[in-house]
Parts: structure tokens; C-alpha cells; sequence
């Protein structure tokens, strides 16, 4: 009795094993996190590893497998691609099948007895897969655990690296500061850059100065494909259309020598990085396939599992030039689901005659947001007929890795805008997590507004945050525009003053004119409205004891 409740203990504190057997590990499952999780378990543990991509994708990924080979699955406990698959596997003649249901592939399998001997993590966020793609052939090289870490399960990891006793401790990229804080014990070594393709190079430099090779795989981080789970080649990103300046002057500078990109969607960076850097790029786009037909050898797509990633689309919107006032008004519209960045270059057209104008410095579009740049001292000698307009945007204003090319005509208008405004205040409201800019429309007209800080201090980075679309303040009234931002008591001490950019303009798609300025930061603990409620409950209060203590006078009396 004692010997088992003596076992019972051990296996509460260390952890709950498993148990999994198998020659060749299969993800079976929905979450990303999983699939990457199963397989990075499988390459640390020695074994073969395969995922499943779609329910269609389970007997035709059996193809591939040895009949003799015994199978490993690890299927999502919520979401599977196919449920009972060990039964599957067992009708297409595979005889030892073991399969085994997970909730979270990431905080269980690390548990397993093949790996209970790592002792190095890397730590990445898991809002987005590319952080995960770039760190995993230096995980292999330095037999590292990934994990996918957050503001909620930071406690439960680290409880368990509290038990492993970690050797080494990797930050990779961005992560919440709650993370960060339960790390710092263990003093961790931390790349974030707020740049993916500067920390990408900073990782691929580590993984060069431990095994030096010519050649890299190169990819844009958007999908998962075996080739990744290699320690043989670090992976380096190429950006989707444009490849930013600094991943061609760090192969430019390195000895690499031969890239292979995974992906035919990414043919354009492949040709941009030959031109620039002059090394060799081949391109994996297909596989053999695994079922031959007919005499001539077949080949299929490669199996791709898609990642959580940033979807960045720009248009243009509108080309204008403005006679009242000699500019060109550019109207851009953002329908990507993160804040871009973008910098363009008009060349406008009239008769023979050109003029080039263009953006000194990197353009802040929020999501689903439009913009409208304003170039003035446009002349031509007649009306702009054109413009030939080339834009690069991306995520971060430093690598700018997709472009926009458009030629469009140029109307002409002859708009007097008589918007007026000024920022009195900034406030922040911890209650809300939202700052509050105070906003007075001093002209006779309704303006719209959009509200941008720049330069904001976030968990230890320089950022910009704004409105997601602009605010309409009435003529001769005052409006105060939120702006929602999760900050921590770090980032409030950071940011004593803000910096406000406020665009307005008489038409919502036309925010033709700019303010800016310096402002101290209030910062308040509730809401007007809870503040309110409080204030009033306390009178209440105070009204009932006053009542109470009359009457209970009046009796006495």
C-alpha cells in the first residue's frame, strides 16, 4: 500500500506520463500547435513523424509508411481529423498501432520518458506560427523543447521548468510580459527585435556558429512542411513578393551558398533573392507520389499544414489632385487583420512632363483603416492625367516584404477643406485598458478623425497604436476617442508622455490634414461610469446610516 501511494506521488510531481510507443509518430489533429508539438517530439525522441492535414489526408499519409513500421498516433482530444484512426490504421495491414489522445500536445508530451532528459526550452508566443518555423532547426541542433507560451498558461509552464531545473532558456520574439516576468528567474537569453526577419537572422547566426553550412531553406513562415524539423539547414525567410534589405545584406555577407525555398507560392521572392544576392535557389514544390500510375513516375504537392500568419492587403483607393491647394491626395485602404506599414513612391504623369513624389519615412495604416497621404507642391504645368504608384508595406516598418504596383488616373477636384480641431488631454483608463484622447472640433464644419500614438513604449519596444477607423466630432463640440491598448504598470511608467498624431478631414475617406503633439499621461484606475456608480452607492450608504441613526434617536427620545 505505501509503495503504491509512494508511486502515485512520484507520478504527481513528476508530471503524467503518457506512455506512447511507436517507430513512426502520426499527428492526428486541427491544432498547429499540436502538429508542430507531435513532430518536434518525434524528431527529439529519434523517431519518424508524419501529421495529417485534412480527414481526406488520413489513409493516403499511410501510403508512405512501411507495413512494418509500428505507428504512434497522437490524436487532439477536441479536435481530431479522424476519429477512432488507430482502427484505420489497422485495416490498411499496420499491426502494432498504438494511439493515444492529448488536450494539449505542447504541455503533455514534454512529459514523455524519451524526453525527459531535455533540459533546454525556447519560448515563443503563439498567436502566430512564424516564430515557431524559425526557431525549430536550432530546437533540433541544441535538443530544445519549444513551447508555445501566453499570459494564461505561463503559470503551468513554469511550474514544470521548475521541476526540469532548465539548463538554457531562450525567449524567441515577442511575448506578454506576464511571460516574461515568471521567466526572469531563470535568466533567460532573449531575441526581440520587434523585427521577425532581424530576430530570423539573429537565430540563423546562432545556428551557423554552433554548425556552419552553405546552404538554408528558405521559406516565408506561413505553412508547415517536414522539411522544417531538420537540424541539417536553418530556415531563413524570404518575405512573400519583396525581400527586405536586410535578409539580402546578411546572405550577401554570409557563405551561404545554395538556398532551397518550400512552396511555389513564393517563386517571386526566389527570383528577387537570385538577382540581389547571387546564390543559387532551387525550389521543392512537389513530391513524389505515393500512388504510381502508369509508366511515367507521378508527383503530388507537398504536404503543407497552414500556420496562423498576418494577412496584409492594400489598395489604393483613390488618386486625386487637389487644384485649391497644388497636392496630390493619395487615399490608401488597409484590409488586412494587423496594423502595416507602407512607403510609396508616386511617379505622376502629364503629357511628357513627369513628377516624382513619395514617402519620406514608413506610413501607419491601422486594420481596415484607410489613409490619405497628401503631397503638395504638384506642378506640372497642366493636370496630372496619371500615376504610376509602387508601395512596399509589411508588418514592421523595417522589413517592408510585400508591394503593391498600380497605374491609375488622376481626378481632378477643387475641395476647400474648413476642418478645424485640437487635442486638449490624454487619458488612460486601466479599467477599460484604453486611452482616451479628448478631441474639440473648433470649426464650422463635422469632421472625421483618426487617432494615432506614436512612438509608444509596449513591453520594452517603440510601437504604434490607433484607431481602428475614424471617429465623426460635430461641429463645435467635443468628443473623447478611444484608443484600445492592453498596458501594463511597466508600460505606463514608460510612457509619462505620449506622442498624438490626429488625421482629420471632411470626408471619412479623405483625411487630408494632420496635427500632432506632446501630451502628459493621466492615468486613472476606473471608468467614468463605475466612478460614478460608486460615488453614488457611498452617498447611499451614507443616506441610510444617517437615516438610521435619526430613528433609532427619535425612539430613544
Amino acid at each position: 500500500m505505501k509503495k503504491a501511494l509512494l508511486l502515485i506521488l512520484i507520478l504527481m510531481v513528476s508530471g503524467s506520463v503518457i506512455g506512447l510507443e511507436g517507430t513512426h509518430i502520426v499527428s492526428n489533429s486541427e491544432d498547429w500547435r499540436d502538429v508542430y508539438s507531435i513532430m518536434l517530439y518525434a524528431r527529439l525522441s529519434g523517431r519518424q513523424g508524419s501529421f495529417l492535414t485534412s480527414t481526406r489526408h488520413g489513409p493516403i499519409l499511410l501510403k508512405d509508411i512501411p507495413k512494418g513500421n509500428s505507428i504512434g498516433i497522437v490524436s487532439s482530444s477536441e479536435k481530431p481529423f479522424v476519429v477512432g484512426y488507430s482502427s484505420m490504421v489497422q485495416s490498411e495491414g499496420f499491426s502494432n498501432v498504438n494511439e493515444i489522445e492529448v488536450d494539449n500536445a505542447n504541455l503533455e508530451l514534454i512529459e514523455e520518458p524519451e524526453v525527459q532528459n531535455i533540459k533546454n526550452f525556447i519560448i515563443v508566443s503563439d498567436a502566430y506560427g512564424y516564430n515557431a518555423i524559425a526557431v525549430a532547426p536550432y530546437a533540433l541542433l541544441t535538443k530544445s523543447w519549444v513551447f508555445f507560451a501566453n499570459r494564461v498558461n505561463i503559470a503551468e509552464i513554469d511550474a514544470f521548468l521548475s521541476r526540469r531545473n532548465p539548463n538554457k532558456i531562450l525567449i524567441y520574439g515577442y511575448v506578454d510580459e506576464e511571460v516574461k516576468d515568471a521567466l526572469e528567474k531563470y535568466n533567460p537569453e532573449t531575441i526581440n527585435s520587434g523585427d521577425r526577419f532581424e530576430d530570423n537572422i539573429e537565430i540563423v547566426k546562432k545556428f551557423m556558429s554552433i554548425k556552419n553550412e552553405k546552404q538554408i531553406t528558405l521559406t516565408n513562415g506561413e505553412f508547415f512542411e517536414q522539411a522544417f524539423l531538420s537540424d541539417r539547414y536553418p530556415i531563413l525567410f524570404t518575405g512573400r513578393q519583396n525581400v527586405p534589405d536586410k535578409i539580402a545584406d546578411y546572405l550577401k555577407s554570409s557563405d551561404i551558398k545554395v538556398g532551397v525555398l518550400v512552396g511555389n507560392e513564393l517563386i517571386q521572392a526566389a527570383t528577387n533573392i537570385r538577382r540581389t544576392t547571387g546564390i543559387s535557389v532551387m525550389v521543392k514544390f512537389a513530391r513524389s507520389a505515393r500512388i504510381p500510375t502508369g509508366g511515367v513516375s507521378q508527383v503530388q504537392g507537398l504536404d503543407l499544414f497552414p500556420m496562423p500568419s498576418p494577412q496584409l492587403s492594400l489598395s489604393v483607393q483613390s488618386v486625386k489632385f487637389n487644384k485649391i491647394s497644388s497636392q496630390l491626395e493619395v487615399t490608401y485602404q488597409s484590409k488586412s487583420n494587423v496594423p502595416l506599414y507602407l512607403k510609396g513612391t508616386i511617379t505622376l504623369k502629364a503629357g511628357s512632363r513627369k513628377q516624382r513624389v513619395g514617402d519620406a519615412e514608413p506610413v501607419y495604416l491601422a486594420p481596415n483603416d484607410f489613409k490619405t497621404l497628401s503631397y503638395p507642391g504638384i506642378d506640372l504645368g497642366s493636370d496630372p492625367e496619371s500615376a504610376e504608384i509602387f508601395t512596399l508595406f509589411g508588418e514592421v516598418p523595417t522589413s517592408m516584404d510585400r508591394q503593391l504596383q498600380v497605374t491609375l488616373n488622376v481626378s481632378v477636384t477643387n475641395v476647400l477643406d474648413k476642418c478645424e480641431i485640437e487635442v486638449d488631454k490624454v487619458k488612460y483608463v486601466k479599467q477599460d485598458e484604453s486611452f482616451y484622447v479628448y478631441v474639440e472640433n473648433t470649426g464650422p464644419v463635422n469632421c472625421f478623425v483618426d487617432i494615432e500614438f506614436e512612438k509608444l513604449k509596449i513591453n520594452g519596444l517603440s510601437q504604434i497604436v490607433g484607431t481602428d477607423g475614424s471617429v465623426e466630432v460635430s461641429a463645435g463640440s467635443s468628443k473623447k476617442i478611444p484608443v484600445k491598448q492592453r498596458m501594463t504598470e511597466k508600460d505606463l511608467e514608460s510612457n509619462p508622455f505620449v506622442n498624438v498624431i490626429a488625421y482629420y478631414g471632411e470626408r471619412e475617406d479623405s483625411l487630408v490634414h494632420q496635427f500632432k503633439g506632446k501630451f502628459k499621461l493621466d492615468v486613472d484606475i476606473l471608468n467614468t461610469l463605475t466612478f460614478s456608480i460608486i460615488v453614488i452607492a457611498i452617498v447611499l450608504v451614507v443616506l441610510l446610516i444617517v437615516v438610521f441613526v435619526i430613528k433609532r434617536r427619535d425612539e430613544d427620545w
